[in-house]
Formats: structure tokens, sequence, C-alpha cells
């Protein structure tokens, strides 16, 4: 089995921490049989990715999964919908809350991922909410979802959903409305088993 990261430019075709990372427009010779999840990280093409829409339409109708981050503007795959940014005042209205459990997700703590710090290490929240940034995890919402869809987690006090994952044919799609997840799974947060867990689920697994 193979998970692909597909980057704007890969730094190294082989394998780097579970993934094999490619070039986001070498998508298509990539994407073979071995093939069982992709994850597109934030800044991808999505012009690009469109014009790839029957290919990854069909990769996750025969049992593949794809894990989108970032902001959905153009549709490349059935079942997205377009984000929305967030009217937001405070942290109150960047705050996270998790409706349902999810794989991904599992044994982690949903305050862990409001703030941003310089600081290097685990810091307590209280002190995180004394000189941390909110708003790194996610801004803004997915509305108009697909039927069915499970929502993750909702943001702020409008309870938008920014995480969800809908099924497709025989293959599910992981939508979350922010910056990369890998970027939060760090042992700072004790989030850092957030990265197998990543893995295992685009493996199906």
């Amino acid at each position: 089995m193979t998970v692909l990261k597909a980057v704007m430019a890969a730094r190294d075709p082989a394998f780097v921490d579970g993934f094999r990372e490619i070039d986001l427009y070498d998508l298509p010779a990539a994407c073979t049989g071995e093939v069982t999840g992709i994850y597109l990280t934030g800044d991808a093409d999505q012009e690009f990715l469109t014009e790839q829409r029957p290919l990854l339409d069909s990769f996750v109708a025969r049992g593949g999964r794809v894990l989108v981050n970032g902001h959905v503007q153009r549709i490349f795959l059935d079942g997205l919908t377009r984000w929305r940014t967030l009217d937001f005042r405070n942290p109150a209205d960047l705050a996270l809350t998790r409706v349902s459990d999810h794989a991904v997700w599992a044994g982690t703590d949903p305050e862990r991922f409001l703030y941003n710090t310089g600081r290097p290490g685990p810091v307590p929240f209280a002190e995180l909410e004394r000189i941390g940034v909110a708003g790194f995890y996610g801004r803004g919402c997915y509305l108009d979802l697909p039927v069915g869809s499970r929502v993750v987690h909702t943001i702020g006090r409008t309870a938008a959903p920014i995480d969800y994952e809908y099924r497709l044919g025989d293959g599910r799609v992981l939508v979350h409305g922010g910056n990369d997840l890998l970027q939060f799974a760090t042992a700072a947060r004790g989030t850092g088993h957030m990265r197998g867990q990543i893995l295992r689920w685009l493996a199906g697994t």
C-alpha cells in the first residue's frame, strides 16, 4: 500500500515519514493501483486538480481515500463544497468543538489546536491564552455539506463545520478547512501520534 503526499514541489520522491512525497503535477502518473490514499496540501493548485477531477473521483469511488487541506474554491471532487471565511473578533470565535469522534483526531484535545506560539516545547494552556496567536488551525468553515457527511469539528460560537468526512462510492474524503493537519501533529502539543493516525486513515487500516 502506498500513501501519496501531493505537494507543489517535491523535496524527495522517496518515502518521507510514511508518505511518498510527489510533485502535485506528477499525480496522474503516480496514482497507480497500489496507492490507497492521497494527502493534498493546502497550497495545492486547485485549477490543476479540477482538471484531474475524473481521476480523483474514480480513485475514491474505487475505495481510495483523499485528505483535503485548506480553502477549497474549485470543486475538484464530487461532494466538495466551497470554503467560506468567518467573521471573527476574538479567540472564542475560532475555538473548536468536537461533535463526533474520528480516527485521525483520536486521543487529542481540540483546545490544543487553537493557539500557536514560537516557544519551543509544551506550553500550558493558560500560558497559551496569554502569549499565543489563535486561528492557525482554521478561520473559516464549510456549509452545504453533501448528504451523509459526518462533521468532526465545528468552529466558534456559530458552530460552523470546519472538518468533515463523507463517502464517495467505496471510498472516503476527509476535508480540513485550514492549515495542513500535519503541522498540528507535534510532540509539543501532545498530538504527535496524529501523524500515524493520518497515515493509517489514508491507508484504510
